[in-house]
């Protein structure tokens, strides 16, 4: 990927877009614990690797008329901080095959800030939970995309295969009716036979906005894509995959 600029950023936050509302983002990666094993007969210290740990921190401007926007998705428990896991999607360029940053983690805080002659500004943050290492990886989507009826995606060509699994990250952000199951799909080849390596939970009308991440082991092909099955019409969805 080439240099670039942050106008094709866009934030994602349990199936809900806040990119419209959020005009700052920072900490946005993750550090591994140090564990020092200095030995008397060392020159210089050493340390092991330990766990990995992911932060995001996010500044917007006050929105509360919509049940989606940012104000809503940072107090969605009765008015105060959500309490389960919040799945968290950076899409870092506007091309499915561009960079994106993925976290599965627990919402820390949130505050609203103003002063007189200024609107009403708002920060949150989040950190990792439940065991998922936070990721960097390729978008499979252009930001969202719009599934009309089942289909298949944009192909993304990673490079080369990979062989120790990864992390697929989901958000749906509305179906307009029936439900769709998205799929993962590999190939050795661009233009060649492609099967399913991850499946993600149904989704109905109802249900959405909705995310999920699912993990899986084994060999990668180089060559992925997203697909739609099911009976339903404009489904739009969000889709990031991490190699691990």
């Amino acid at each position: 990927m080439a240099k670039t600029s942050g106008l094709n950023v866009r934030l994602y936050v349990e199936g809900r877009d806040l990119s419209g509302d959020a005009n700052a983002l920072s900490s946005v990666g993750y550090s591994n614990n140090l564990y020092d094993i200095t030995t008397l007969n060392s020159a210089a210290s050493k340390r092991l690797m330990g766990n990995a740990d992911g932060t995001l921190s996010v500044n917007s401007y006050f929105e509360d008329t919509a049940t989606t926007g940012s104000h809503a998705t940072f107090t969605s428990n009765s008015g105060k901080l959500p309490t389960a896991d919040q799945n968290v999607v950076v899409a870092l360029g506007s091309a499915a095959g561009d960079g994106f940053y993925g976290l599965v983690s627990k919402e820390a805080d949130y505050n609203v800030e103003g002063a007189y002659g200024s609107a009403l500004a708002t920060s949150a943050s989040f950190t990792t939970t439940g065991g998922i290492v936070p990721a960097f990886g390729e978008m499979l989507t252009a930001h969202d995309d719009t599934h009309s009826s089942a289909g298949s995606g944009t192909v993304v060509d990673s490079g080369a295969s990979s062989s120790n699994g990864g992390y697929g990250f989901l958000q749906v952000i509305s179906v307009a009716s029936g439900s769709v199951v998205v799929n993962l799909q590999e190939a050795t080849s661009s233009g060649g036979s492609y099967s399913n390596f991850m499946t993600f939970s149904t989704v109905a009308t109802a249900g959405a906005p909705t995310a999920e991440v699912l993990a899986m082991s084994g060999t990668v092909q180089r060559y992925l894509k997203v697909t739609t099955t099911g009976t339903f019409s404009d489904a739009k969805i969000v889709v990031g995959f991490s190699r691990s």
